[in-house]
């Protein structure tokens, strides 16, 4: 085999999950760009072999990777750190690919001399993910702020792996989930150049990866570990101020206020969360003080009570008079001015409509 150009890591911590199906749509149509590791994460290799068809099992790589650690991070770690090839990806083992994404992306990444090729992506229903959120007819060199990349925290595409080598990055190790997040902000924050493969084969979102996830809902400290654990970097908080904020806005829109969103009820709280919460919502605050300023009005009312000394009954009640709220209310900003901000409710709609 000659040196792959792509080396793509999937991640399996359970032989029932779809990984052939992930394999061969990387596989489909191209035998030596693409090099496909699987990395078994507290399995034996044997067990995801056997549930392989043949013409898949003698064309992939197996890892076994056993940290004793219940995240994600530890087996794409691991086949990152056995990568060779020029560009690198990494894949869940409930997605997959349509038919000659990795060469398409490959292609587009050696023809702009991009270190990052975005994928552009899909859910397997075939609803498009406009992620990142960027300009309208903007796919080149995008821009950290003004594309919005804070918003497409999943790193899937290509990634040039000389760059990933020499800023020493990789995902967050430990993490259960969000080990991501600080690996692509900080990516996001090199001079590197950001491409999006927009009319390339698609990154497909498995439907497969709504079954595995509970209906309990996770301690909120686990849930927003990522982000306290960002705030908390050195690094970050030596960010150009513009884009220091632009991930705050969408750490706080989406992550903390979604957190809080999710728990109308109080038996959905455990003890100490709204004084925890309230520590780093302060945080976010003190990192972007204007990072409430784009908000819609419904979640500016949230952010008061977050940031004011409260209980876990009056999140609940403040999260239910949330899911009331008018449209208005959750379109547009307390400022009028606010609305013409970017990070604007408003002109995220008006930019879906002029990208579609």
């Amino acid at each position: 085999m000659t040196a792959p150009d792509v080396d793509l890591v999937i991640a399996v911590h359970d032989p029932s999950r779809p990984v052939a199906r992930a394999a061969a749509s990387a596989l489909a149509g191209d035998t030596d760009a693409v090099r496909v590791t699987i990395a078994c994460h507290g399995i034996p290799a044997a067990d995801v072999a056997a549930s392989l068809p043949d013409d898949v099992r003698g064309r992939v790589r197996m890892l076994e990777v056993r940290d004793g650690l219940g995240s994600p991070s530890g087996p794409f770690n691991a086949g990152l750190d056995a990568a060779t090839a020029r560009y690198v990806a990494i894949m869940g083992s409930d997605d997959y690919v349509e038919p000659g994404a990795l060469r398409a992306w490959a292609d587009a990444a050696d023809a702009a001399r991009a270190d990052v090729m975005l994928a552009p992506m899909r859910h397997q229903s075939g609803e498009r993910i406009p992620t990142p959120r960027v300009r309208p007819g903007r796919h080149r060199r995008l821009d950290r702020v003004k594309d919005r990349l804070a918003y497409r925290t999943a790193p899937l595409g290509l990634m040039r792996r000389e760059v990933l080598e020499r800023h020493g990055l990789r995902l967050t190790p430990g993490m259960r989930s969000g080990g991501d997040v600080a690996f692509t902000v900080r990516l996001w924050s090199l001079p590197v150049r950001v491409d999006l493969a927009a009319r390339a084969p698609r990154y497909v979102v498995g439907a497969d990866a709504v079954s595995r996830v509970t209906t309990a809902v996770r301690p909120v400290t686990q849930e927003l570990e990522a982000w306290e654990h960002l705030l908390a970097q050195d690094w970050f908080t030596k960010l150009d101020p513009a884009w220091r904020r632009a991930v705050a806005v969408k750490a706080v829109r989406i992550h903390l206020l979604g957190a809080v969103r999710r728990r109308p009820r109080a038996e959905l709280w455990h003890a100490g969360e709204a004084a925890w919460l309230g520590e780093l919502t302060r945080g976010w605050v003190g990192a972007a003080p204007l990072v409430a300023r784009p908000q819609a009005r419904a979640d500016r009312d949230l952010i008061d009570v977050m940031l004011a000394p409260t209980t876990e009954e009056a999140l609940a009640a403040a999260s239910a008079r949330r899911a009331v709220a008018g449209r208005w209310d959750q379109a547009l900003t307390r400022e009028l001015v606010a609305n013409l901000e970017r990070e604007s409710v408003l002109r995220h709609y008006v930019g879906l409509r002029l990208r579609h």
